[in-house]
């Protein structure tokens, strides 16, 4: 029994001895490579901020599916009005740049006089703002 507490022990002394060697390298490259750290996680954040504009342009694509003009469809259309302003209001990146669009949006989805030529303009403006957003975040990391 007295040779398994020596095993033991000698184990677990190495195990100590490569966790403070694996925490001291951690801790260099934090403080050596900080920059790349802070660019990786900043690239990271980008490809999320693109995942969202992509998954907007794909709802502003639904809604081109339907007609303004077909009244069994207008439901579908303020449904999916209401869905862009919720996921728009969800990311403070969109909010701090395009509050007023996020209002007229929904004042769209509200409004009874809900009609195509509306409608596109609203499509129009969208895809405008979603377009400099994405070349913005595109050029961000680059400088």
């Amino acid at each position: 029994m007295g040779g398994w507490l020596v095993v033991q022990s000698i184990v677990s002394f190495m195990a100590n001895l490569f966790t403070i060697f694996a925490s001291g390298i951690a801790i260099w490259l934090f403080f050596s490579k900080a920059s790349e750290i802070k660019i990786a996680f900043n690239l990271l954040l980008n490809w999320s901020f693109q995942l969202t504009l992509t998954d907007l342009k794909a709802k502003i694509e639904r809604l081109n599916e339907y007609s303004a003009k077909k009244p069994e469809e207008l439901e579908e259309i303020r449904n999916i009005l209401h869905e862009i302003v919720g996921q728009m209001r969800g990311n403070r990146k969109i909010v701090q740049s395009s509050d007023e669009l996020i209002s007229k949006i929904e004042k769209l989805a509200l409004s009874r006089n809900l009609d195509e030529p509306r409608k596109r303009s609203i499509i129009s403006e969208i895809r405008e703002v979603l377009r400099n957003m994405q070349v913005n975040s595109v050029a961000s990391p680059l400088e």
